[in-house]
C-alpha cells in the first residue's frame, strides 16, 4: 500500500511544480499591470488637477491686469462674486498677507504674515501654490494661490513706494495690494474628484508640498488637514512620477503611482493607489481552482485505498456480529421459530423479559408459556403459536402480563414465513413494550378528569375549545352567569353586538398565530344586563401541538366603571384649571399694573413699605398660581414640547444671573460651573422650567453654604445638576418628594415655601421630554438633582441683544384688552413711562382711533383673547398692515399652549404669560424695540 502511495506522489509532483510556477508568474504579471493601470489613472488625475490650477492662474492673471484694486475694490469684488463659482474665493492682499478686499466679505482683514504662497509669489514674481489652510471666521478648509500684483505705474518697486510716502498722497508700501489671491474650497475639490468614475479598490490622494493631506477619495473621516505618515514621505520627494508598493492611509497595502510636487506644474503631491490584495485575489482564486483537481485526485486515491483495506478487514467481523447486535439493540422483543416443531432458533433478551421466562430451550409448540391474561379471543396463547400452527397473521394485538412490580403490556405482531410451495417454514413474532405508554395514557386520563373537575367547580367562568376554536366545554360558573348551556342558542349571542367584530378579529389572529390572546368584552348576564369582562385564552400544548384552548372571563365591570369615573373626574379637574387660566390671571394682571402705577403716588416710607409688602404677596400668589396651572396643563396634556438644538451655557448663565440676587438675599453663594460648550436636544422653555424649579427648591431648603449649577458630559448625554448644602432628604421621604403638594420640613404649610408643586412639575416635565431625573441626598448635608438630556448638534451662537438707547418722550403705544380694569392699569404704567397711549377693547376700535390720531405707533401691547372670538394677533397684524411697517408688539396671554407661541413666533411678536409684572413687561418691550421702555 505504501509503494502505491509513493508512486502516486511521484506521478503528481511535476504537475504540482508547474502549477506553483504558473501561479507565481501570473501574480508577477498582474502586479506589473497594476503599476501600469495606476500610472494611467495618475496621468488622468494629474492632467485634471493641472487644468484646475491653470484655470485659477488664468483668473488671477486676468484679475491682476484689471485696474480694480482701488477704493472701489470691495464693491467690484462683490459684483464679481455673483459670477464666480461658490468654491472659489478671490481677493487682494498686501505684503503681510492681510486681505484688503475679497469676494467673501467675511475674510477682509484676515490673514497672517506666515503665508508661503504670498512670500513665494513676491520673491519669484510668479504664480504660487500655497499650503493647506483652515480659514478663520466661517470654518473652511482651503488651498491658497497667489500671483504678484504690479500695475504699470508701480514699476518703481520700493523706490516708487518711498516717493509716494514722501508725497503723503498714496498708500503705504505695506497696505498697498501686493498679490492677487485665490482660495479653493477643498470640500468642493473632494466632491469633484469623487464624482469622477474610478475602478473598484482605487484611492486618490492629494497633498500639499508640506505633506498635509488635502483630498482623499474615498473619504476617510478626519484625515484632511493631517500630515502624511513617514511611510508616505516618498510622495513628496523626487522629480519624476514613479510607482511603489506602500501601505495606504487606511493601512491597506497598495500599488501606488505618485507624482511629487516637483514633478508636475500644480505644486501638489498626487498619488493613485490600487488595493494589491483585492487585485491579486482573482489570480489566487484561479490558482486555487487549478489546484483543486490535483488535490481531489490525491484525496480520492488515499481515501479509496484506506476504505478498501478497512472494508476487507471489517466485513467478516460485521457479518459475524450483525445479527446478534441488531437483535440485542432492539427495544422490541423478537422470536423466530421453525415449523412445524416450534423450536426457537433465534430470540433476544427483550423477548424473554416481556414473555417472562427463558426461551433458549423451547423445542416444541407445547413448551411455549401461557403467561398472558388477555387477548382478543380470551385465550392466553402466544400469537407465535397461532402463526406456526394455523398460519395466522397477527397485527398489533395487545397482550397483558401481571407481575409483582405491576402489569406489563405489549403489542404483538406475528406472521408465518412460507417457502415457494406455500408451506410454513418459519414464524416470526415481535413484541413492543407499551407499558409506559399505557401508564401515561392512564395518568393523562386521570389528569383530564381532575382538570375537568377543577374547571367545573372553579368560581371563575372558564371554557375549553377544540384546537380549531370550536366549542367543547363550558363550566358551571359560565352556565350559571349566562343562563345558557353548551348546546343552547347562538354561540356569540351573549356578546354585546358592538364588541363582537373586535372579539372575532382578535380570536382569529390568536388562533392563526397559535399564541395566547385576550380582549375586554361586554357579556350578557342571565338577567339581560351587559357587564364588562376581561377574557384571556391560552393554548394547551402536547408534544408542541395545540390540543385545546382554555379561556377565562373575569367580571371587571364595577372596577372599570369606577376607574372611568375617576379618570373623567381627573380630566374634568385638569380641563377646568386649564380653561380657567385666562380668568384667574386677568384680575391678578390688573393688580400688578395698578400696584406699579401706585409707585409714583406713594411717597411716605410707611406707604412704600406697605406697597412693597403688597407686591411681595402678589409675587407669591403669582408663583402659586403658575405652579397650579402648570400642573393642570401637564395633567390635561395640552403642552406639546418643541424639540430643538439648545446651547446649554447661555441657558444656565441666564438662570444663574436671574437667581443670584435671590440666593444672595439669603446669604447663599449661587455658582454656575460649566466648562463644556455642550448642545442638547430639548424644549428650551420646558428644560429651563425644570432647571429653575430645581434652583428654586435648592434656595428654599438651603440656609447657608453654596448652591452649584453644573453641566457635564456623560455617556452621550449632558448631565445638568443642581447641588446644594441644604437640609437634605431622608430615605423614607425620597419616594414622596415628587408627589404634588408634598414638602419636606414644612408641616405648618408656610406659603412662603410654595405649594410643594416644584418637584412635581419637574417630574411631569421629565416624563414629557424623556429626560430622566436622578436624586442623591444625605440628611443634614445637602442634595444633588441631575437631569440627563440627550446631546444634539452644535447650535449657532445667538445674535447679541440689540443695543438699547435712552427712552424718548412722546412715543405712542397702542394698548388693546377687552378687560377695562387691565386696560386702565396698562394705560397708567405706560403714561408713567412717558408714552402717549391709544386704548381700545377690540381690533376695529383700535384701528378707528389710530386713524383718527393720524400717528404711527411705536409699540403695541394686546391681550391674546378678545371678545367675539377675536385674538390679539389679528389686531397687531391689521395695525401693521395699516401703517405699512412691522411695529414692535407684545402679546399678553393666559394660555400657555404651543399654538400661541408658534403663531407669535411666526409673525415676530413677543409673548408674555399673565400675570406679568411691570418690570418683566418693560424688559420684553426693550427686547422688541431695542430701546429702554
Amino acid at each position: 500500500m505504501v509503494r502505491w502511495l509513493l508512486l502516486l506522489v511521484f506521478t503528481l509532483a511535476p504537475l504540482i511544480g508547474f502549477e506553483v510556477y504558473s501561479h507565481a508568474r501570473l501574480r508577477a504579471e498582474r502586479e506589473a499591470e497594476l503599476g501600469q493601470e495606476a500610472m494611467r489613472l495618475l496621468d488622468l488625475i494629474q492632467t485634471e488637477q493641472q487644468r484646475i490650477v491653470d484655470d485659477i492662474e488664468h483668473i488671477l492673471a486676468t484679475l491682476a491686469e484689471a485696474d480694480i484694486a482701488g477704493p472701489t475694490c470691495q464693491q467690484t469684488m462683490e459684483r464679481l462674486r455673483l459670477r464666480l463659482p461658490s468654491y472659489l474665493t478671490l481677493g487682494f492682499a498686501d505684503r503681510s498677507g492681510a486681505v484688503l478686499c475679497s469676494t467673501d466679505r467675511r475674510s477682509v482683514g484676515t490673514g497672517s504674515a506666515d503665508q508661503p504662497q504670498v512670500h513665494q509669489a513676491l520673491a519669484t514674481g510668479l504664480f504660487s501654490v500655497g499650503e493647506y489652510v483652515a480659514t478663520e471666521g466661517p470654518r473652511r478648509r482651503v488651498l491658497p494661490f497667489a500671483l504678484p500684483y504690479a500695475r504699470s505705474g508701480d514699476q518703481g518697486g520700493d523706490q516708487g513706494d518711498s516717493q509716494d510716502d514722501g508725497q503723503g498722497g498714496g498708500q503705504s508700501n505695506e497696505s498697498r495690494p501686493a498679490v492677487v489671491t485665490a482660495l479653493l474650497d477643498l470640500d468642493w475639490l473632494r466632491q469633484y474628484q469623487a464624482r469622477k468614475p474610478l475602478p473598484p479598490n482605487v484611492t486618490v490622494l492629494l497633498a500639499d508640498r508640506a505633506g498635509t493631506v488635502l483630498v482623499r477619495v474615498p473619504d476617510l473621516q478626519g484625515i484632511v488637514g493631517q500630515p502624511l505618515p513617514e511611510r508616505l514621505g516618498l510622495l513628496l520627494s523626487g522629480a519624476a512620477t514613479a510607482t511603489a508598493l506602500t501601505e495606504g492611509l487606511d493601512g491597506v497595502p497598495r500599488v501606488t503611482a505618485y507624482s511629487p510636487p516637483g514633478a508636475n506644474g500644480s505644486g501638489l503631491a498626487i498619488a493613485v493607489g490600487i488595493d494589491r490584495g483585492a487585485a491579486l485575489r482573482t489570480v489566487d482564486v484561479a490558482a486555487l481552482w487549478s489546484w483543486f483537481p490535483f488535490l481531489l485526485i490525491l484525496l480520492f486515491t488515499l481515501t479509496g485505498t484506506a476504505w478498501a483495506i478497512g472494508r476487507l478487514t471489517r466485513q467478516r467481523e460485521t457479518e459475524r456480529s450483525l445479527l446478534k447486535a441488531v437483535l440485542e439493540h432492539l427495544r422490541a422483543g423478537v422470536v423466530v421459530a421453525e415449523a412445524p416443531t416450534g423450536r426457537v432458533i433465534l430470540h433476544n433478551s427483550a423477548a424473554e423479559r416481556l414473555i417472562g421466562q427463558p426461551l433458549g430451550r423451547i423445542e416444541r409448540v407445547e413448551d411455549y408459556p401461557r403467561s398472558f391474561t388477555s387477548s382478543p379471543d380470551g385465550s392466553s396463547e402466544l400469537p407465535l403459536v397461532r402463526a406456526l400452527r394455523d398460519g395466522t397473521v397477527v397485527r398489533q394485538e395487545e397482550l397483558r402480563r401481571d407481575t409483582p412490580a405491576g402489569p406489563i403490556t405489549c403489542l404483538a405482531d406475528a406472521e408465518p414465513v412460507r417457502d415457494p410451495d406455500d408451506c410454513i417454514t418459519l414464524a416470526v413474532v415481535t413484541l413492543t413494550d407499551i407499558t409506559e405508554r399505557k401508564a401515561g395514557e392512564e395518568a393523562l386520563r386521570r389528569s383530564e378528569t381532575r382538570f375537568r373537575e377543577l374547571v367545573e367547580n372553579t368560581p371563575v367562568m372558564m371554557w375549553i375549545n377544540r384546537p380549531d376554536g370550536g366549542r367543547e366545554y363550558y363550566n358551571a360558573a359560565w352556565r350559571s352567569y349566562t343562563g345558557r348551556s353548551l348546546e343552547q342558542g347562538e354561540r356569540w349571542s351573549y356578546i354585546h353586538p358592538a364588541d363582537y367584530p373586535r372579539l372575532l378579529d382578535c380570536r382569529e389572529r390568536g388562533i392563526a398565530a397559535g399564541e395566547p390572546y385576550g380582549f375586554d368584552v361586554r357579556m350578557q348576564r342571565h338577567d339581560g344586563v351587559y357587564r364588562w369582562h376581561v377574557c384571556r385564552i391560552n393554548p394547551m400544548r402536547q408534544n408542541d401541538q395545540i390540543i385545546a384552548w382554555v379561556g377565562t372571563a373575569v367580571d371587571v365591570h364595577d372596577s372599570r366603571m369606577a376607574r372611568e369615573a375617576a379618570e373623567q373626574a381627573d380630566r374634568s379637574k385638569s380641563r377646568f384649571l386649564a380653561a380657567a387660566s385666562h380668568d384667574l390671571r386677568q384680575p391678578m394682571q390688573s393688580m400688578f399694573f395698578f400696584a406699579e402705577a401706585l409707585h409714583s403716588h406713594v411717597h411716605s416710607p410707611r406707604g412704600r413699605d406697605a406697597l412693597a409688602m403688597l407686591e411681595r404677596g402678589m409675587e407669591t400668589l403669582k408663583g402659586l398660581l403658575d405652579s397650579l396651572l402648570d400642573v393642570s396643563q401637564l395633567d390635561a396634556g395640552v403642552i406639546e414640547p418643541r424639540i430643538e438644538d439648545i446651547a446649554v451655557k447661555p441657558l444656565l448663565d441666564d438662570i444663574g444671573s436671574a437667581y443670584a440676587p435671590v440666593a444672595a438675599a439669603k446669604g447663599l453663594d449661587l455658582q454656575v460651573v460649566n466648562h463644556h460648550d455642550l448642545t442638547v436636544r430639548s424644549d428650551r422653555n420646558l428644560l429651563g422650567r425644570m432647571v429653575r424649579n430645581l434652583v428654586e427648591n435648592a434656595i428654599r431648603y438651603t440656609e447657608r453654604g453654596v448652591i452649584r449649577l453644573e453641566c457635564h458630559p456623560l455617556d452621550g448625554h449632558a448631565g445638568i445638576q443642581v447641588r446644594d448644602t441644604g437640609i437634605g432628604i431622608s430615605g423614607e421621604q425620597m419616594s414622596w418628594i415628587f408627589e404634588e403638594f408634598y414638602q419636606v420640613g414644612n408641616p405648618e404649610r408656610d406659603r412662603n415655601q410654595g405649594l410643594g408643586l416644584g418637584l412635581a412639575i419637574v417630574q411631569k416635565l421629565s416624563a414629557l421630554l424623556g429626560h430622566p431625573v436622578e436624586v442623591r441626598s444625605e440628611l443634614g448635608k445637602g442634595s444633588v438633582f441631575r437631569i440627563s438630556v440627550p446631546l444634539g448638534e452644535a447650535a449657532e451662537s445667538p445674535n447679541p441683544p440689540p443695543r438699547t438707547r435712552a427712552p424718548e418722550r412722546g412715543r405712542l403705544a397702542v394698548l388693546i384688552d377687552d378687560d377695562a380694569i387691565v386696560l386702565m392699569g396698562l394705560r397708567s404704567i405706560f403714561q408713567d413711562w412717558g408714552y402717549d397711549t391709544i386704548v381700545a377693547s377690540s381690533t376695529d376700535e383700535a384701528l378707528e382711533r389710530l386713524r383718527a390720531a393720524g400717528r404711527r405707533p411705536d409699540v403695541m401691547v394686546a391681550d391674546y383673547r378678545l371678545r367675539e372670538h377675536k385674538v390679539g394677533t389679528e389686531a397687531i397684524l391689521k395695525i401693521r398692515e395699516l401703517t405699512g411697517e412691522a411695529v414692535p408688539a407684545v402679546l399678553l396671554t393666559g394660555d400657555s399652549g404651543p399654538d400661541v407661541m408658534q403663531e407669535a413666533e411666526r409673525h415676530g411678536i413677543g409673548v408674555m404669560f399673565k400675570p406679568v409684572t411691570a418690570r418683566l413687561l418693560q424688559e420684553a418691550l426693550t427686547r422688541q424695540t431695542g430701546t429702554a421702555a
